[in-house]
């Protein structure tokens, strides 16, 4: 009886091995439906690409979103007056007896100077100067509103001088919007105003500083980088000017974790780059008792303009927009764990891990155990009568 259960048990757990549950494909049948050894299109569908030293110089490569597309990390040009903005505007004179000059009730005292009401540009870009009617401002430094008003005033006012400032800067304003920021139009001081410098005006981001993306558009152009980068890289930190729209918005940038790892979840990427090193320390790295080192895998979605600078030459038949890209890790190998440190996880990348192909015979012999040490107690009870 008891050689008769170990047989027949024997006899199902290798013939049954591939019905024991896994944590998904094997290394081996992501390899097979590939079907390549060099980096090619095939109908599988997808891109099998060994991550070597070819792998991490392409990506090294790879262009990154930079606020210095569209901005500059130096003081912009003085911005002109514009339309809505409030001036003030003061008037002064060489001596007494001139158009601005005034003396008290009693002559006890004079002043050869006079500070007009502040003024809002109107919509024709002028505003108004007593003995010299409407003058054209809009588009002009306040050094030039200077000039225009001394030479409109040179023949009937005594060596007149006048000094403008912008009280409001209507105008010169930048607008923060976003559903990770309270929203705001900030006024640009004479000395500039840097991007986050700008935010923490406008009350900073009300979502996790990892999770909010930055966008910067100028001149019909738009550039989006995570808040992280912002903050850790000063040389994105640029000058904003009048005109500038700035959005705040959350923006969870997150991969998944699948396979014999220590957790299968999904995790946020909280900076602006995470390797794969790390993403596999965040999930516990790789189960000792599942894993198959070899087959260390991370699938991303690719453009195809991407990939086929990715594989010139290659013979790339894309479904879509995008074509599947698995990167494969060998994780056994020191060159491997190296790679591993190098190269970049995405947004929306997947990484698994194949299990090793004795976990599923492990877990055949478990199982075998568990339903066969009943039995074999039950044969060796019997067989004691």
């Amino acid at each position: 009886m008891p050689n008769r259960v170990v047989v027949l048990a024997a006899a199902l757990m290798l013939g049954g091995c591939s019905a024991f549950p896994s944590q998904g494909p094997s290394a081996g049948a992501i390899e097979s439906g590939a079907g390549v050894q060099d980096p090619q299109w095939l109908e599988a569908g997808y891109l099998l690409v060994p991550v070597n030293q070819r792998t991490l110089a392409y990506a090294a490569a790879e262009g990154r979103p930079s606020f210095r597309r569209i901005a500059a990390l130096s003081l912009p040009a003085e911005q002109g007056i514009g339309v809505g903005d409030v001036v003030s505007v003061a008037i002064f004179e060489a001596g007494v007896g001139g158009l601005f000059s005034s003396v008290s009730v009693d002559g006890a005292s004079s002043s050869s100077s006079t500070r007009l009401p502040d003024q809002q540009v109107t919509r024709d870009g002028s505003i108004t100067i007593p003995y010299a009617g409407r003058l054209s401002v809009a588009g002009l430094t306040p050094s030039q509103v200077e000039a225009r008003i001394v030479q409109a005033l040179g023949q009937r006012a005594v060596e007149p001088q006048a000094v403008v400032s912008v009280v409001q800067g209507t105008s010169t304003s930048v607008s923060v919007t976003g559903d990770a920021v309270a929203g705001s139009a900030i006024p640009i001081p004479a000395n500039g105003l840097r991007l986050l410098d700008l935010i923490a005006r406008a009350g900073g981001p009300t979502a996790p500083v990892y999770e909010t993306a930055v966008a910067l558009t100028r001149g019909g152009q738009t550039v989006q980088i995570p808040f992280t980068e912002l903050v850790s890289n000063p040389s994105e930190n640029v000058y904003v000017k009048p005109g500038d729209a700035v959005l705040l918005t959350r923006q969870p940038r997150t991969f998944v974790a699948l396979g014999a790892t220590g957790a299968n979840t999904q995790l946020p990427i909280k900076g602006y780059e995470m390797t794969v090193a790390e993403a596999l320390a965040d999930v516990g790295g790789l189960n000792p008792s599942q894993a198959n080192a070899t087959g260390v895998f991370l699938l991303r979605q690719v453009p195809e303009s991407e990939a086929r600078a990715m594989f010139p030459g290659d013979a790339i038949a894309a479904q879509g927009p995008t074509v599947s890209v698995i990167y494969r890790f060998d994780m056994s190998q020191p060159t491997g764990l190296i790679y591993a440190q190098r190269f970049n996880v995405r947004s929306g990348d997947m990484l698994y891990v194949a299990t090793a192909a004795f976990a599923s015979v492990r877990n055949a012999l478990s199982i075998f155990q568990g339903v066969a040490s009943p039995v074999m107690s039950t044969a060796a009870t019997a067989a004691s009568f």
